[in-house]
């Protein structure tokens, strides 16, 4: 790793090119950071030494979210509880800390291992049943055996922080909500604050929440709107409600799943094709597997198919569309993701309904939308195509990246 200091968006850059080592890992909060420093490989090491020592870890610091100017703009408390300067790094299990150094919180600094400016990983111990030496004794043996692995940057491991061991996630948020609230000049509300500091680390080898309140009600309001869009032309039938409230209830994994396969195949024309593909196989399943036989509708199966190729085509692009704009921000961002997608789908999803029906004016009306989809989707994808082939026989002209 070499010995300089990155702008975050200059390390992003490296990143998305895989010049520098990074991997996708959620925040507490639900939002999708580039986890620096860190690729699979380590990552699945650092799981692994939780797991084999039965310890839950809090991962805290830049490396996570980024440095202190990202940071603030993670969520509007933060913009008053983080400075942006530091001159002190605290001692951890086998570090001794520094007093007196003057640490930039606006970059990521690589300065080697032995240089308190450099951005180190935070991980602090959480264990309901160890005693505090214990802890103490882990915490040494964690942090000495990460350091050995060549990592290019420190990792401290803390038995407790701000003077307090963690028995739970819940002691740590409380312990450092009032921490942050500390910083501040300002008198800030504990809700907002706990929130804040959600965006600032991750667990590993702790228990996560699977689903929250938001995710209950979208369940009811997209089975409110599954009944208003299926039946507005197929008549009442339980099973429309049931299924769409699953759909709701599961809706931002759905988004993740959806958004991650175009991430993950480049978020080109191959990896929008593929999470368009899975969506249209979702549908066709949730409809000739569940709806259909539940609700007695009777269609045959290739007008399901036919019917969910071109949704999938009409609604799907823009689902798809917005899937990638709201999937990577926190809990509460995907799920109002959910709600805009499911509200908009409602109306092209009347069309589908009508569709089953043979209506000629919902066949053409549909087509006409998955036209819309496949230009939403696939239009960066080969716009870019294009200019990279003009600049073939242009030498004058750049290529464009997709």
């Amino acid at each position: 790793m070499e010995l300089r200091s990155y702008s975050y968006e200059e390390l992003v850059g490296l990143c998305r090119s895989g010049s520098y080592p990074s991997c996708a890992a959620r925040a507490a909060s639900g939002r999708l950071n580039h986890l620096l420093g860190l690729d699979r490989e380590r990552l699945a090491v650092l799981k692994a030494e939780a797991a084999r020592r039965r310890v839950g870890l809090v991962v805290l610091g830049s490396r996570v979210s980024g440095p202190r100017s990202r940071q603030r703009a993670l969520h509007p408390a933060l913009m008053h509880c983080l400075p942006l300067t530091a001159d002190r790094r605290a001692p951890a299990a086998l570090y001794p800390g520094a007093e007196g150094v003057a640490i930039d919180k606006t970059s990521i600094k690589d300065f080697g291992v032995n240089d308190p400016r450099s951005s180190d990983l935070s991980l602090i111990l959480v264990d309901a049943r160890r005693a505090d030496g214990e802890l103490e004794a882990l915490a040494r043996e964690l942090e000495l055996d990460l350091n050995s692995r060549g990592w290019g940057f420190p990792v401290r491991v803390f038995a407790r922080l701000h003077g307090r061991t963690f028995r739970s996630e819940g002691e740590f948020l409380k312990v450092n909500g009032e921490y942050l609230r500390s910083l501040s000049s300002e008198v800030l509300d504990e809700k907002a604050v706990r929130a804040a500091s959600r965006e600032l680390y991750m667990t590993l080898n702790l228990p996560r929440r699977f689903l929250t309140w938001d995710d209950l009600r979208n369940g009811l309001l997209t089975a409110g709107m599954g009944c208003v869009a299926l039946t507005a032309a197929l008549g009442f039938r339980w099973a429309v409600p049931a299924v769409a409230f699953v759909f709701g209830l599961f809706g931002r994994y759905l988004a993740r799943l959806r958004a991650g396969v175009a991430f993950g195949l480049g978020n080109g024309f191959a990896g929008n094709a593929a999470a368009m593909g899975m969506d249209a196989l979702i549908g066709i399943s949730a409809m000739a597997g569940l709806i259909n036989p539940l609700a007695h509708f009777g269609l045959p199966f290739s007008k399901i198919v036919a019917a969910s190729v071109s949704h999938t085509l009409a609604r799907g692009g823009l689902r798809l569309f917005l899937d990638k704009r709201f999937s990577t921000g926190d809990e509460k961002r995907q799920a109002h993701g959910v709600i805009i997608t499911m509200s908009l789908n409602c109306l092209q999803g009347m069309a589908t309904s009508f569709y089953y029906t043979g209506a000629v004016w919902a066949n053409f009306l549909q087509w006409v939308l998955a036209g819309g989809g496949i230009i939403l989707i696939f239009g960066p994808s080969v716009k870019a195509a294009w200019e990279r082939f003009s600049a073939v026989e242009r030498p004058d002209v750049l290529p464009v990246e997709s």
